[in-house]
C-alpha cells in the first residue's frame, strides 16, 4: 500500500516543531512517498508491519525506528527525514499495531531485531548508513541490535537504558510500582477506540492511586484497568536481585558491541540514573559516545528535536561522537563538558540535631532523631523520576515536609548561588526497631518565599541478610547516592534534605517483613532513629564547582557555555 495518509496530531505537532527547530537544515525533497504496512518476516514466521518512508531522489542512508505504540506516531519524524533525503522505516513491533504474535516486552526484540536488520541491508535503497533512533522503549529495541550480528552504524538513544529491570524496576532493591503500573495501564487502552481511551485517561490519577496499594501489587493492573498483563505478573514475581530471569534481556552487556551512540537523557527522566551507568560503561570501554542531558522529564519533546538533529549530522558525517552537554538547571544555562562528570570539590555538610545543615566540622555534641514510619500510610513520594504524569518532576514539598515520618534539614541562606555538578551523596548511621526498612533522602531548594522544591533524590532497601545479620535496632553506617544532577541553587535560597523510609509509589511501600513482593498480606510499622554528631554524624556531601564570574565562562578548563541545545 503506497501514498499519503493524515497524520495524528501530535505527530503533526512534532512535524512543526522540528520544522520550527534551529539549525536544522533544508527540506530538499518535499515529494514524499510513504508505503504502508509492509510485512516484514520475523525468524518464527510472524509478521511485522513496517512503514517505509522515502522521496524521489532520495540517497542510500535510512533511519530506522522500532516501536510498540503505533507507526503513526513516529510519522512527523519520519516524514521530516525523508524531506531531507533519506529513507526512513518505522516498525510495530510484534503484538502491537497489527504486527502479529503477542508482546512481551523485552523478550523478542533481538531476534525481531537481527530480522528486521537483515531485511532492511536487503532492499536496493538502503545500502548506505543505517542510524537507528528513539527514546524509552524505542531506546530497548536498539540497545537488543547490539546482541546479534547485524547491528546499525550508529544509534540515537534517548531516555532509555541497557537494563531495564535495574535501571526502572527495582532501583535501590525496592519495587518502583508507580512507573510499570502507569507504562501497563498505557499500553492497555493505546488500541482502544477513541473515546475509551479518553474515559482511561480521565479515570487514570484514581485508578493509578488504588492500584499502587493494591494487595497484593501483582494485582495492580487488574484493580486500576480491568486487565492482567502478563509481564506486570512477571516483573513482580522476578523481583529479586540478581534473579537469572532476568539475563537473557540485559541487552549490550558487553559494551564493545555498541556503535557509536549519542544518548539524551533528562535529570527528571526515569531512566536518568542507569543511563548515566551505561555512559559510563561505555566510556569505560573506549566506545564513542555522546551525551546530552537536559532538565526533562520522560517524554519531554525537545528529546526528539534534539535525537533528529543528531541523526541527520551522523548522515553528514558532521556530529560529534564525544564529550558532554549538559543543562545546569536553576537557570545555570548549557555547558559542553570534555568529560561527564566533571571536576569538582567536594563541599560537606552536616544534618544538626536542631534541624539544620550547617558546614561540617566534627565538633558536634552527639543526639538522635526518630520517626515512625507506618505502611498502612505510606510516606508519599511528592514527585520523582517516574512515568507517572501525575507525579512526574520537581514538585513542591510542603505536604511531605508536614508530616511526621519525614525529617527536615534546612541550610541558611545563601549568599551566592551554589553550582553542583554529578553525584551527591548522604552518609548516617540509621537504626531501626525492624530491620527491614527503607531509607529515601530527598535534596531540595528552598526559594525565598519558603517553598521547599524537590531536586534530587535517592533510594535504598534495607534488610538483613544484605547487611551482615543486623538485628532490630542495631545501628549501620549507610552511604546512599543521590541521583546525578546539574543544578544552580540561588542566591537568597536554602539547602533542604529530607530523610524518610517512604516514597510510595515512586517506590512501593516497604511492608516492613520479609515477604516477597507478591504478597504485602502483613504490614508491620516501624521506628527509625537518625544518629546526628559525635562520631556518627550524617553528611550531605555536595559537588561543588566554583563558577569564575557569574557571566557563565569556562569552569575548571573542562566547561565551556553552550547558548542552546543546538550547539
Amino acid at each position: 500500500m503506497s501514498g499519503p495518509r493524515r497524520m495524528p496530531r501530535a505527530a503533526r505537532n512534532e512535524y512543526r516543531r522540528l520544522r520550527a527547530a534551529s539549525d536544522m537544515p533544508p527540506a530538499t525533497h518535499p515529494d514524499v512517498h510513504r508505503d504502508i504496512g509492509v510485512p516484514v518476516a520475523a525468524d518464527d514466521g510472524v509478521a511485522l508491519l513496517t512503514d517505509h518512508w522515502w522521496a524521489d531522489g532520495a540517497g542510500d542512508q535510512t533511519l530506522l525506528i522500532r516501536t510498540p505504540y503505533g507507526r503513526d506516531g513516529a510519522a512527523g519524524v519520519a516524514r521530516f527525514i525523508a524531506e531531507r533525503g533519506h529513507h526512513v522505516v518505522v516498525q510495530s513491533c510484534r503484538g502491537t499495531f497489527g504486527s502479529g504474535g503477542r508482546f512481551t516486552p523485552l523478550h523478542d526484540e533481538v531476534a525481531d531485531g537481527q530480522a528486521t536488520m537483515r531485511w532492511l541491508r536487503a532492499q536496493p535503497w538502503s545500502t548506505g548508513r543505517v542510524h537507528s533512533w528513539g527514546g524509552s522503549y524505542f531506546g530497548v529495541t536498539q540497545w537488543a541490535y547490539c546482541d546479534g550480528e547485524l547491528r546499525p552504524d550508529a544509534m540515537g538513544i534517548a531516555v532509555s537504558a541497557r537494563r531495564f529491570d535495574d535501571a526502572i524496576l527495582y532501583p535501590g532493591g525496592g519495587f518502583s510500582i508507580d512507573t510499570p503500573l502507569t507504562w501497563a495501564y498505557a499500553l492497555g487502552i493505546q488500541e482502544r477506540p477513541l473515546l475509551a481511551r479518553l474515559w482511561a485517561l480521565l479515570r487514570a490519577r484514581r485508578a493509578f492511586a488504588r492500584g499502587a496499594l493494591t494487595a497484593p501489587p501483582s494485582d495492580a493492573v487488574r484493580v486500576a484497568l480491568g486487565e492482567d498483563p502478563p509481564f506486570f505478573r512477571d516483573w513482580v514475581e522476578h523481583s529479586d536481585a540478581g534473579d537469572p530471569w532476568w539475563e537473557p534481556m540485559h541487552f549490550a552487556s558487553d559494551p564493545q558491541t555498541v556503535p557509536p551512540v549519542t544518548l539524551m537523557a533528562g535529570w527528571q527522566d526515569l531512566f536518568l540514573v542507569g543511563q548515566l551507568h551505561d555512559h559510563a560503561a561505555l566510556t569505560d570501554a573506549g566506545v564513542p559516545v555522546r551525551l546530552v542531558v537536559g532538565d526533562w522529564i520522560h517524554g519531554a519533546p525537545e528529546t526528539t528535536v534534539l535525537g533528529v538533529r543528531e541523526a541527520l549530522r551522523q548522515f553528514e558525517g558532521t556530529g560529534r561522537t564525544t564529550g558532554a552537554r549538559v543543562e545546569i538547571s536553576g537557570g545555570g544555562g548549557w555547558r559542553e563538558l570534555a568529560s561527564w562528570p566533571p571536576d569538582s570539590s567536594p563541599q560537606r555538610l552536616d544534618l544538626t540535631g536542631d534541624g539544620g545543615l550547617s558546614a561540617a566540622d566534627g565538633t558536634r555534641a552527639p543526639t538522635t532523631m526518630s520517626y515512625r514510619y507506618d505502611p498502612s500510610d505510606p510516606t508519599p513520594d511528592a514527585g520523582g523520576r517516574t512515568l507517572n504524569p501525575f507525579g512526574a518532576g520537581r514538585r513542591r514539598q510542603r505536604r511531605r515536609e508536614a508530616r511526621d515520618d519525614v525529617l527536615v534539614f534546612t541550610g541558611e541562606r545563601l549568599a551566592e548561588p551554589l553550582t553542583v555538578i554529578g553525584e551527591p551523596s548522604i552518609e548516617l548511621t540509621l537504626s531501626s526497631s525492624n530491620p527491614r526498612a527503607d531509607l529515601f533522602v530527598r535534596l531540595c531548594e528552598v526559594d525565598a518565599k519558603g517553598a521547599s522544591l524537590a531536586i534530587t533524590d535517592g533510594y535504598v532497601r534495607l534488610a538483613p541478610e544484605s547487611d551482615s545479620g543486623t538485628a532490630a535496632g542495631e545501628p549501620r553506617r549507610i552511604r546512599l547516592p543521590l541521583a546525578p544532577l546539574a543544578h544552580r541553587f540561588a542566591a537568597g535560597h536554602r539547602l533542604r534534605v529530607q530523610v524518610s523510609s517512604g516514597a510510595h509509589p515512586l517506590h512501593l511501600r516497604n511492608p516492613g517483613t520479609d515477604d516477597p513482593v507478591r504478597d504485602h498480606s502483613r504490614l508491620v510499622p516501624s521506628t527509625q532513629t537518625l544518629a546526628l554528631g559525635g562520631d556518627s554524624p550524617a553528611v550531605l556531601s555536595l559537588p561543588l564547582v566554583v563558577e569564575e564570574d557569574t557571566d557563565r565562562s569556562p569552569v575548571r578548563g573542562t566547561m565551556t557555555e553552550c547558548p542552546s541545545p543546538a550547539a
